[in-house]
């Protein structure tokens, strides 16, 4: 791997990059995450992201589509595609908003919230055989680190949206 370098034509007191950059190791423990849990999530029929839009629904009874959407940084087409292969397969319920019935809020089936108790297993396992070199503070703040980030981009891009 190539060695960290700082760039040498930063100004003092300016926010300097590394190099590699950080979103460079960023996108490689994604993949190589993203690979093992997809590989663990495959015997149950289940993508990663069906496996996360499941639990968002289970967190957060009665979101919508648009919502779900925007969390996950993905167009209300994709992510209508997504539900619906999530609802075919029994796993989700969309029911009417009784304050404006073109808005579907989304609920797990019990068909759904067995699932997710089932993936929640996989992804444990992975999530202690990926993290557990770490002392519990440090994944304790690495976990706070990408709650930050994705928050920070969500609000940015909600914002932008509406400028």
């Amino acid at each position: 791997m190539a060695e960290d370098v700082k760039p040498k034509d930063t100004p003092a007191g300016e926010w300097a990059m590394d190099h590699p950059r950080a979103i460079y190791f960023l996108n490689q423990a994604n993949h190589a995450v993203r690979s093992r849990l997809e590989a663990a999530l495959a015997p149950m029929q289940m993508t990663g992201i069906q496996y996360t839009v499941l639990s968002v629904i289970g967190a957060r009874d009665g979101l919508s589509s648009a919502e779900l959407s925007r969390r996950f940084f993905v167009t209300p087409q994709t992510m209508n595609e997504l539900i619906g292969s999530l609802q075919r397969r029994n796993l989700i319920t969309r029911k009417e908003d009784p304050a404006n019935r073109r808005i579907l809020r989304m609920s797990l089936t019990a068909e759904g919230k067995r699932m997710i108790k089932a993936c929640d297993a996989a992804a444990d396992t992975i999530e202690r055989d990926v993290f557990s070199f770490l002392p519990q503070e440090s994944y304790q703040q690495f976990r706070g680190l990408c709650r930050l980030i994705a928050r920070n981009l969500r609000e940015r891009d909600e914002t932008a949206k509406a400028e």
